[in-house]
């Protein structure tokens, strides 16, 4: 029978030597990684029908190559609701979305790839559309889409998911040691007791993925280099987090060197060719 989460972290804090802290976090690792909630990714379908009697029509021919737009994805939810399948859940959802370069959730990439069905249904709904018109607008929405989809990519880290599982481990041995016992924030808390509003393993699960989320956070900064306390953009050329110092900030150090660069190679070929003007 799978023990409850409260349990484990409460048998950790009264450990009496590290190595039965370290065989308690051991065991628990290993429920982590064995757990049935195993990270599955799909292709998910954005779909709609064409209605029979505007199926023949000039402008209804125009929108049944686009009934239905595949785009990669993954299941980010899960029906368990056990402590190990929730927390799985929590890590299989982070390297989707800092790492899995395949997969693109951003929303204004995703609303792009909806601009068929939109168009769709307010031409059902009576809005008059020219099939050119209609044609420009999916064309010019899906060329876009195509282009964010490339620059989300570049912001993704590289790491694979062996890579990343260690790193994980770091992060859960860290919750560990800065996890509190129940009791020890209830005497602090002035509503009352804890238990009226959630039960102890929902306390720790929902500590847990909330530590891994900042976690992961603080991890971004260090692979790229950055301090802790400045604001970030992304270099518009690589995908790099890089620290904002400024508004016209556009570029990491590598891209902006390689930027002027070419700047100054078409200035030094403009200047010749004017030189051979005249």
């Amino acid at each position: 029978m799978e023990r409850y989460l409260y349990e484990i972290i409460e048998d950790y804090k009264n450990a009496v030597s590290d190595a039965e802290r370290d065989d308690i976090f051991r065991i628990f690792c290993s429920s982590i990684w064995s757990s049935s909630n195993k990270r599955r990714t799909r292709t998910k379908t954005i779909r709609f029908s064409i209605r029979k009697e505007l199926q023949e029509t000039d402008t209804g021919q125009v929108f049944q190559p686009w009934t239905a737009i595949g785009y990669n994805g993954c299941e980010s939810r899960t029906r368990n609701t056990d402590w190990c399948s929730l927390i799985r859940q929590k890590i299989n959802n982070l390297y989707t979305r800092y790492f899995d370069r395949d997969i693109i959730l951003n929303k204004d990439y995703i609303c792009l790839l909806q601009i068929p069905k939109q168009l769709y249904y307010q031409w059902e709904g009576g809005t008059e559309m020219a099939p050119d018109e209609v044609t420009a607008q999916i064309q010019s929405a899906l060329s876009e889409a195509e282009i964010r989809y490339a620059a989300y990519q570049k912001q993704k880290m590289q790491l694979s998911w062996m890579e990343y599982k260690k790193v994980v481990e770091g992060f859960l041995l860290k919750i560990f040691h800065t996890c509190r016992l129940l009791e020890e924030c209830e005497e602090e808390m002035s509503c009352g007791n804890i238990y009226d509003f959630m039960n102890e393993d929902n306390f720790y699960i929902r500590y847990f993925c909330r530590s891994l989320e900042g976690a992961m956070k603080k991890w971004q900064k260090q692979y790229y280099g950055l301090r802790d306390h400045k604001t970030y953009t992304r270099c518009t050329v690589c995908g790099r987090m890089i620290e904002k110092t400024n508004n016209r900030v556009k570029y990491c150090k590598a891209c902006a060197a390689a930027v002027n660069r070419e700047r100054s190679r078409k200035n030094m070929k403009t200047k010749r060719m004017f030189d051979l003007e005249n």
